[in-house]
């Protein structure tokens, strides 16, 4: 009996030691499979699930760019704006003179009372009397603007030719008068001219024929008057009336 309960025991041990070793098996093999899974599931977010990303990545020699893209919608980034070179200021242009009328014969009256004047902007001629002077005189230094006139003859006497104020003239020679309007207004402008006595004690007349008178006048034209004749000329006295061929040129 004794013997039959000790079989029977040993049996059920045998038996239970098999089942344990099988359920640890069992379990050891579900703990196999869920590490194996477990790494599957990481497999493609480590390696990539794409077969591109497996390939490998370009040298750093092969990704530098030569030169600008040539892809198709990329627009290379635009280049800034050169600033051109600052250029000195260029000197002032020089003036450019048009011709107005050539060669316009003018003349100068003597009268024992009266002035005689003329005005090459114009060109006119006009006589006052020495009352009419006086006048235009005084308006003038009222309002301070020039008188018209550029040049007066008065004094039967002594025969005064007398340069008005805002004017410029030079007296030359026939030899060195100038002949365009850049070199008379060179002339006028350094000249000195003021005024000439025509005849007088001292000597013979001033502004003998062939004298060129450089003129600027209060308008800015250029005047180049030639004394072309005396007229009227009697021992001792001064000339009746002074003759000029006379060349303008405005200035632009």
């Amino acid at each position: 009996m004794w013997r039959r309960a000790q079989t029977w025991f040993q049996t059920r041990s045998q038996f239970a030691k098999g089942t344990i070793v099988a359920g640890v098996f069992v379990v050891a093999g579900s703990v196999v499979a869920g590490v194996f899974q477990v790494v599957a599931a990481f497999i493609p977010v480590i390696w990539g699930d794409d077969k591109n990303d497996a390939q490998p990545t370009p040298s750093s020699s092969a990704s530098v760019s030569s030169g600008p893209s040539s892809s198709a919608g990329t627009n290379p980034s635009p280049r800034p704006e050169e600033t051109p070179p600052t250029q000195s200021p260029s000197p002032t242009a020089p003036a450019s003179y048009q011709l107005v009328y050539d060669q316009q014969p003018i003349s100068l009256g003597l009268d024992s009372d009266d002035r005689t004047v003329v005005d090459f902007d114009v060109p006119s001629t006009r006589r006052y009397s020495d009352a009419e002077w006086e006048a235009l005189k005084t308006e003038a230094e009222e309002t301070g603007a020039p008188m018209m006139p550029d040049l007066s003859y008065n004094n039967s006497i002594w025969g005064n030719v007398q340069l008005l104020n805002g004017r410029n003239a030079a007296e030359l020679s026939t030899k060195d008068a100038p002949t365009t309007g850049e070199q008379c207004a060179r002339h006028a402008q350094v000249g000195g001219f003021s005024q000439a006595q025509m005849w007088g004690t001292d000597g013979p007349p001033h502004l003998p024929v062939g004298t060129v008178l450089c003129i600027v006048t209060d308008k800015g034209n250029i005047v180049r008057a030639e004394v072309s004749r005396h007229v009227g000329t009697d021992p001792g006295d001064p000339p009746r009336q002074i003759e000029f061929k006379a060349t303008m040129w405005s200035t632009t």
